[in-house]
């Protein structure tokens, strides 16, 4: 398993660098898109945190709309 598997498996939270790095995009992507409310996230202090579990259904549940709009 490679670390970005882990990393999709793991319930913990991650920063906005972490969450870059999972969807391979600019940090500054990261955050216009938690503060436009786009991605599940929370800010604590002025950092934001993530939690993966709940990104990857964000991305399930984006790829099952697709799928039925395509049907």
């Amino acid at each position: 398993m490679n670390q970005m598997e882990d990393l999709a498996t793991d319930s913990r939270l991650v920063g906005i660098s972490e969450l870059a790095a999972y969807f391979r995009c600019d940090p500054e992507t990261v955050k216009r898109q938690a503060r436009s409310g786009k991605l599940p996230g929370f800010k604590f202090g002025k950092s934001w945190f993530f939690r993966l579990q709940d990104i990857d259904c964000m991305i399930d549940s984006a790829i099952h709309t697709a799928h039925q709009v395509q049907a």
